[in-house]
């Protein structure tokens, strides 16, 4: 009674993993441009900081 395993359809299997792999690279440019935010956020910040403490001085 042993039952032979299902094999998935292979062109559905590329599929999935073409998918797959966009899905990734769209969060990894997701992660990179969020990177530049926060960078351009910093940067920000500290020039505020900047402009202050030579206010201050």
């Amino acid at each position: 009674m042993s039952e032979t395993p299902i094999l998935p359809d292979p062109q559905k299997v590329k599929q999935t993993i073409e998918a797959a792999h966009r899905a990734c690279q769209d969060m990894e440019l997701a992660g990179l441009e969020l990177q530049e935010v926060i960078e351009l956020l910093e940067k920000n910040i500290r020039e505020q900081r900047l402009r202050r403490l030579r206010q201050v001085s």
